[in-house]
């Protein structure tokens, strides 16, 4: 009876409107890609957009990369004598201040990517990356540079608006120059590089007591930015952009830079013309954050703060406060930095294979099993948490943490793919703003609760906040089901029309209309 009724509510006629809007398509853009262009081809016939993509996602990278450093360096002696208090002896980091600097660095990713959003369509993709990386570039000089917590709040937040605004056009201006057969590969890139990256050059260093171990930390956090201000030098500007902005010569001229030597530059640019006409004639307005809200953009707009959500609700700002989680929850110093190095390497892997299976197995199945993983694990962690005094039990908790990092991949790359191409073009820009600054919101909010979650002089739950994430992560598999469609393969217009007929989230993969 169910299937009855959904096959019925995107069979019946659309509305006259809609047909117009559909019928102003060629055919062969409503198609879906071939079977014969799989993605390593695809791939092999795009080096430079390959390279354009890599650069872009830097954002991403800065963000894996500045959420662990700080979590690392909470561990080193030296930080915590210049910015702790003694008490008994020891130099203490309290728990406002962590809370503060994880919750207030949020707070400025959150406004650097609200504001990505109008910089884009106002300046431009590339001018927004420049804008970023020097916003990063001030905030990191101020971390490195401070003695106290109040300045080291404040860089931590001015890097945190740049690496926001970074981020996010990175995911714009990727899903806008990326084929169809490898954007979700594209938009899934660097998942957990950065923090692998963190995790290697801070675990080298906790025995040193020098402040140059934590300070080298912040010092190569300069190194992001100076790449993208260099990718702005050389990469072309966004071909939608400048269609948009009625500057079709200039739009011809960037796809010939983007696409491989034999591609028909005509076509392409006609394809993207043909795009914003129709959108125009659908919507008769310019494009507006508020829209994004209205009919079906608000169900387009839903699935991205679903998709920008779930990375804390498997346990991201849980991971990232693991080395001094498993401190507090009883386990060593080597033994916590040993097991934690090892899991960021696992999710290294995990993040490279679930690339390649995006483009193979499409992003919905590869989504749900990796939240299904994550929340056996958390079961798994919140039983072991039960035994507080078992050394088997704290070695438990600490394993199936860093297992989750296995989960990480295939949860978080697939939804940020979806979130990267499930928005109208016209509203792109926006769409990704709307969405980061909500994932960074509701990473500001983890961050604050979770160090009060497991100090020893607050809620000190140890392998209990297994079932807190448990519940979490439980919740977000039902929503992924009911709420996440399948993307892969499918055509900006092929998008809308699916959108327009309002066809049920299951049913993306198998419409035929």
């Amino acid at each position: 009876m169910e299937n009855h009724e959904d096959d019925k509510k995107y069979s019946e006629a659309d509305t006259k409107f809609e047909t117009i809007h559909i019928e102003r398509l060629p055919s062969k853009q409503l198609a879906p890609i071939a079977n014969d262009e799989t993605v390593l081809r695809v791939l092999l016939q795009n080096p430079k957009v390959i390279l354009f993509c890599l650069c872009a996602n830097i954002g991403a990278f800065m963000y894996g990369y500045d959420n662990l450093s700080l979590t690392l360096c909470l561990s080193m002696p030296p930080f915590q004598r210049t910015f702790g208090t003694e008490v008994n002896g020891e130099f203490l980091i309290p728990a406002y201040w962590q809370s503060l600097w994880n919750a207030v660095a949020q707070i400025g990713t959150m406004i650097g990517a609200g504001s990505a959003g109008t910089l884009q369509d106002r300046l431009g993709r590339r001018l927004s990356f420049f804008t970023g990386a020097i916003i990063s570039v001030i905030g990191v000089s101020l971390v490195y540079v401070s003695s106290s917590p109040g300045l080291f709040l404040v860089g931590k937040t001015i890097n945190g608006a740049g690496v926001g605004i970074c981020l996010t056009t990175g995911q714009t201006y990727v899903s806008e120059i990326s084929p169809t057969r490898i954007r979700g590969v594209m938009l899934g890139a660097y998942s957990n590089l950065g923090n692998l990256i963190a995790a290697s050059v801070g675990f080298s260093r906790i025995a040193i007591m020098s402040p140059l171990a934590y300070k080298l930390l912040f010092a190569i956090e300069w190194i992001w930015p100076c790449i993208i201000i260099a990718f702005v030098l050389f990469s072309p500007e966004s071909p939608h952009y400048l269609v948009r902005k009625d500057d079709n010569d200039k739009a011809a001229r960037m796809l010939q830079r983007i696409l491989p030597a034999t591609s028909d530059i005509s076509a392409a640019l006609d394809e993207i013309v043909e795009l914003k006409e129709n959108e125009v004639a659908h919507s008769h307005t310019s494009a507006s954050f508020i829209d994004c809200f209205r009919g079906t953009n608000w169900r387009r707009t839903r699935i991205i703060l679903y998709c920008n959500g779930l990375s804390q609700m498997v346990g991201a700002a849980f991971l990232t406060n693991g080395p001094y989680f498993m401190i507090q929850a009883g386990m060593s110093s080597a033994s916590s930095s040993m097991i934690i190095e090892i899991g960021i390497g696992l999710s290294v892997a995990s993040a490279v294979f679930t690339l390649w299976l995006i483009g193979v197995c499409g992003r919905r199945i590869i989504t749900l099993s990796g939240i299904g993983f994550a929340t056996a694990l958390f079961f798994a962690m919140g039983v072991a948490g039960c035994f507080p005094k078992s050394s088997e039990g704290h070695w438990t908790v600490g394993i199936t943490l860093q297992l989750v990092w296995l989960a990480l991949g295939p949860s978080i790359a697939p939804a940020m793919a979806i979130a990267g191409e499930i928005s109208e073009i016209r509203l792109r820009a926006k769409s990704q703003a709307i969405g980061f600054a909500f994932n960074y919101f509701w990473s500001c909010v983890w961050n604050v609760i979770i160090p009060y979650m497991f100090n020893q002089d607050e809620g000190n739950l140890g392998g209990l906040m297994g079932w807190i994430f448990f519940g979490a992560s439980l919740l977000s598999f039902v929503i992924v089901f009911l709420e996440l469609p399948e993307t892969k393969d499918v055509v900006y217009e092929r998008l809308d029309r699916m959108f327009e007929q309002k066809v049920p989230a299951r049913r993306f993969g198998r419409f035929d209309g």
